[in-house]
């Protein structure tokens, strides 16, 4: 009810929620990087150490 009366609301809430749904992505991504098996990988162009620094960051970061 409030952040539909206030448009600044909204927008924060609308942001607050797109923030949310990406670290979500990245965390299930990340998650989804670590379970693959080193022939997976090479099917997508990678190796294990290309992705070692990917999989260990953590959520919030890009």
């Amino acid at each position: 009810m409030f952040a539909t009366s206030h448009p600044a609301m909204s927008r924060a809430a609308r942001r607050l929620g797109t923030l949310f749904a990406t670290w979500r992505d990245r965390h299930r991504e990340r998650q989804q990087l670590a379970a693959m098996g080193e022939r997976e990988l090479r099917d997508i162009g990678l190796a294990a150490s290309d992705i070692r620094s990917e999989i260990s960051k953590p959520f919030w970061r890009g």
